[in-house]
């Protein structure tokens, strides 16, 4: 017999879906004002429920297509960027058509609109692989 409340900082951790199992199997005695439970049923009750939940097949599948589904989703930052960047240079090429003296500093500029829309890009670009391997 162990208390409760050690037993659930120490095994069960801040998982919500055991600890409400845990709650469930608790035997409602008390004895010197303590909960006291059943240490060797708790546990087996605990470990199976933890292999059927979060060690299945099923369930790693699941978790494997939803980061890919992720991972998709947060790289089609990827295409806005490739856009914008077509835009900064399409605007620098008709900037200089139509006046050639300002070449250098229209040039100045597009770099600098070029920097700022590939960090964008970096940026989904990174999302997308923590979510693939980080998580």
């Amino acid at each position: 017999m162990v208390e409760c409340f050690a037993y659930n900082e120490n095994v069960i951790g801040s998982n919500p879906i055991l600890f409400f199992v845990y709650s469930l199997m608790v035997k409602r005695t008390t004895h010197d004002g303590f909960i006291m439970c059943s240490n060797r049923i708790i546990h087996n009750t605990i470990k199976r429920i933890y292999l059927v939940l979060f060690c299945s097949l099923l369930f790693r599948m699941i978790l494997q297509a939803a980061k890919f589904i992720g991972a998709g989703l947060a790289t089609i930052g990827l295409a806005g960027a490739g856009v914008g960047i077509g835009t900064v240079f399409g605007a620098l090429v008709l900037g200089t058509s139509r006046n050639p003296s300002l070449k250098d500093e229209l040039f100045r500029i597009a770099i600098l609109g070029f920097a700022l829309t590939e960090a964008i890009a970096l940026f989904a670009l990174m999302m997308g692989f923590l979510i693939l391997f980080a998580l």
